[in-house]
């Protein structure tokens, strides 16, 4: 009794983004064990249908942006960026359904690109070594070690900084637009709605995958990462 109280006085005084956070990952894990389920059942033969067709279009759509973008490593990278994205965009829209956004939280959003700045070194470890990775600081000529080590102190930042800006945006607009205008307001937050919390929550995702794409593929060796012959390939 003792133990779920104090469970229920932590989760109380828990950020309502970070609550939202909480709540939105398990219902999506949920649901995506459902779905993982119905797919073990699922046979290469049959005719795909329903959630299975959304699943194949995202699953085709993110191997296809790895693998333009990085060649031949995608098939490693697009697990973890079809996963980041189907996350960041539930997070992002989540305001439709009455939460407040996780992504409005700046630790939330540092988070991710926390983890995706280890990502990216972990990849420039992997494919220069260490030698050849720590010496890229000193590219092109020693004296510029400062600038390239804030260049890359400023990924997570940049990514973490530009996500909760644009989301939290949308959310003050539309406190500020339900606060001033009352009851008036539900006749034009059903657009306000569409572009700040569907449209923006959908580009904000692109644009976190894009750049977390960019980053790895700065850090890989040019043979790798030739665009025009990874766009063929595929």
């Amino acid at each position: 009794m003792m133990m779920a109280l104090s469970i229920s006085q932590i989760f109380r005084n828990i950020s309502p983004s970070i609550k939202s956070s909480i709540i939105i990952t398990f219902i999506l894990a949920i649901i995506l064990i459902i779905i993982g389920i119905r797919l073990r059942k699922y046979k290469p033969t049959d005719e795909p249908k329903g959630i299975i067709i959304v699943i194949e279009w995202l699953v085709e759509t993110m191997n296809e942006m790895c693998k333009s973008t990085i060649g031949k490593r995608y098939k490693k990278l697009a697990p973890y960026l079809t996963t980041i994205a189907l996350l960041l965009f539930v997070y992002n829209i989540s305001g439709l359904l009455g939460f407040r956004p996780p992504t409005a939280s700046v630790s939330v959003t540092f988070a991710f690109s926390i983890t995706t700045f280890i990502l990216v070194e972990v990849y420039g470890l992997k494919s220069q070594g260490l030698g050849k990775h720590l010496k890229s600081y000193l590219d092109p000529i020693p004296l510029f070690l400062p600038m390239n080590i804030i260049s890359d102190i400023a990924i997570p930042i940049s990514l973490g900084l530009r996500l909760f800006g644009n989301i939290l945006s949308g959310l003050v607009i539309m406190s500020l637009v339900y606060t001033v205008l009352g009851w008036a307001a539900v006749a034009i937050s059903p657009i306000l709605h569409l572009y700040f919390d569907l449209f923006s929550g959908f580009i904000q995702t692109l644009v976190f995958c894009m750049l977390t794409l960019v980053f790895i593929a700065g850090k890989l060796p040019d043979e790798e990462v030739d665009y025009f012959d990874n766009m063929e390939e595929s």
